[in-house]
C-alpha cells in the first residue's frame, strides 16, 4: 500500500491541544473573576449586568452553560480517539475490548459534566455536613469506578496506560479532592452567599484547571497512540505502538 503522508503529524496535535488548552484557561480565569466580582459587588455597580452574564456564560462551577458544553466535548473527544485506538488494535489482530471500555468511561464522565449528573447523588446522602452532600457517595464510588478502570486498564499498552494513569489521577484530584475541600470552605452549603467567598473561587480555579489538565492529558496520549495516514485506498487508521517493542503488545498482535 503506497502511503503518501501523514496527515495529523505530531506537530498539528500539540498546536491543536495547546491553543484549545488556551482557549479553555481564558474561560476559566475570566470567568473566576466575573463571577468573583459579581457575587461581592453592589447591583447597582456599573457594568453589573455585563458581568453577571459574563459569569452565567463561562464560570465553570456553574451549570449548563458554555463551560460544562466545552468540558464535556474534551471529554467525549477523549472516548472518541480511545475508541479510534481500539478499533485500530483490533484491526491489527488484538482485542480493542479493553480501549471501548475505557471509551465507555469517558463518554460517561461527558454525559455527567454536560448534565452535572453526580449532583443528584446528593439524594443518597448519608447526613455528612462537613462537605457537599453527593461526596458521600460520590467518593466510594469514584474508588470503586477507579479500581475497575485500572484493571481494565492492565490490558493495554503499557505507555499509554501509563500516561492515561497519570491524566486519571491529576482529573480525580480536582473532580474529587479539590470539590471536597471546596466543600469544607463552604460547609457544604450550596447557596450563593457561601459560594461567594475568596478561598472557594480559589478552590473552584483549583478543581477545574486540574480537571481539564486531567483531560487534555488523557486526550494527548490517546491522539498520540495513533498514525493517521493517507494512501492511494483512503484514510489509514493504526497504533503507533504495534511497531514498538512492547511485548505485551506483541503478545496480543501475535494470538489468535
Amino acid at each position: 500500500m503506497d502511503i503518501t503522508r501523514d496527515t495529523f503529524p505530531g506537530t498539528s496535535r500539540r498546536r491543536l491541544l495547546w491553543v484549545t488548552a488556551i482557549g479553555f484557561t481564558v474561560m476559566l480565569v475570566v470567568g473566576f473573576v466575573a463571577h468573583y466580582l459579581r457575587a461581592n459587588l453592589e447591583r447597582t455597580t456599573p457594568g453589573w449586568d455585563v458581568l453577571s452574564a459574563l459569569a452565567s456564560l463561562i464560570y465553570a462551577d456553574g451549570e449548563a452553560n458554555l463551560w460544562a458544553w466545552a468540558s464535556g466535548l474534551l471529554l467525549a473527544a477523549i472516548g472518541l480517539s480511545l475508541a479510534a485506538v481500539g478499533f485500530a488494535v483490533r484491526n491489527e489482530s488484538a482485542s480493542g475490548v479493553p480501549y471501548f471500555l475505557l471509551a465507555a468511561v469517558a463518554v460517561a464522565l461527558s454525559a455527567d459534566e454536560i448534565a452535572q449528573l453526580h449532583e443528584k447523588l446528593a439524594r443518597f446522602d448519608l447526613g455528612g455536613r462537613f462537605t457537599f452532600a453527593w461526596l458521600t457517595v460520590g467518593v466510594p464510588l469514584a474508588v470503586i469506578v477507579g479500581l475497575i478502570v485500572l484493571w481494565i486498564a492492565k490490558r493495554i499498552n503499557r505507555q499509554l496506560r501509563r500516561r492515561l494513569v497519570v491524566a486519571g489521577i491529576i482529573f480525580l484530584l480536582g473532580a474529587v479532592g479539590f470539590e471536597a475541600i471546596g466543600g469544607i470552605v463552604v460547609g457544604g452549603q450550596a447557596n450563593d452567599l457561601a459560594r461567594a467567598s475568596l478561598p472557594y473561587h480559589v478552590m473552584v480555579a483549583f478543581e477545574e484547571g486540574l480537571e481539564v489538565t486531567g483531560a487534555f492529558l488523557a486526550l494527548a496520549a490517546a491522539l498520540s497512540a495513533l498514525s493517521i495516514e493517507r494512501t492511494a485506498d483512503g484514510i489509514l487508521i493504526r497504533t503507533r505502538f504495534a511497531r514498538t517493542g512492547d511485548k505485551a503488545t506483541k503478545r496480543a498482535l501475535a494470538s489468535p
